[in-house]
């Protein structure tokens, strides 16, 4: 009789769980559908998104779920509440620079807020209908194309090292990496410089034609040439 109501029991859980996951008002968005679904970049058709950009393994995620859910309850009709698996999504990991876990970040008009007070219901709430317009925008970043992703890795590098060579600089360090990295680019101009104004030397081209016609003649005249040898002798005995 105990076995059965602890199959009972388990069996209501599992059902709750997976009404849960299955009534849920947060959207799932993936590297397909964020742009399809949020119009981030331009924000005129979609409406605003509070999205949270997390990791499963992350404990401060698995926090912060139930809270979101019921964020999302909250918010519906107003506000889009959703979701970004990030290692499963590493592009708009990169795209919009989340570098811990969790991110919340909600998009209007083509910018984006990130939330950064406590993660209590009444705040998120709070933020994403009103309180997001104190806080300094960013411009949201375009979709990447075939060497978006690059390009964007290699300007925050730039910008990174750039900070890192204004402090060097402060700290009278002039021979540092990212002073060399920032005088790279440089570098490689004044060297496409120096290629390009060098002189460079016309090809010399011989006809192949030319060439055995006047070897043939130089053979002629070696054999119509007497030997050195005996002309020599002929002038000694005269």
């Amino acid at each position: 009789m105990l076995l059965v109501l602890l199959l009972l029991v388990l069996l209501l859980v599992l059902a709750r769980g997976h009404d849960t996951i299955e009534n849920s008002e947060v959207i799932d968005l993936t590297s397909k559908t964020f742009e399809h679904l949020t119009q981030a970049a331009t924000g005129h058709t979609t409406g605003d998104w509070f999205v949270m950009f997390y990791a499963p393994w992350c404990g401060h995620c698995k926090e912060l779920i139930p809270t979101w859910e019921n964020v999302a309850i909250e918010l519906k009709g107003d506000v889009n509440v959703a979701k970004v698996d990030v290692p499963a999504n590493r592009d708009l990991g990169t795209r919009f620079d989340i570098k811990g876990f969790p991110t919340l970040k909600l998009f209007s008009k083509g910018q984006i807020y990130t939330f950064k007070g406590r993660r209590s219901f009444e705040e998120l709430t709070d933020f994403a209908r009103s309180g997001f317009h104190i806080h300094e925008p960013e411009q949201v970043a375009p979709e990447f194309g075939f060497f978006g992703e690059t390009i964007f890795i290699l300007k925050k590098t730039f910008q990174h090292a750039y900070d890192g060579a204004i402090v060097d600089i402060k700290a009278h360090n002039y021979f540092t990496w990212n002073i060399l990295f920032i005088l790279l680019p440089f570098i490689f101009a004044i060297g496409l410089i120096i290629i390009h104004f060098l002189p460079i030397p016309e090809p010399t081209y011989e006809d192949p034609l030319l060439s055995r016609r006047k070897q043939q003649e130089d053979a002629r005249a070696a054999r119509a040439a007497p030997p050195s040898s005996s002309r020599d002798n002929h002038t000694k005995n005269e």
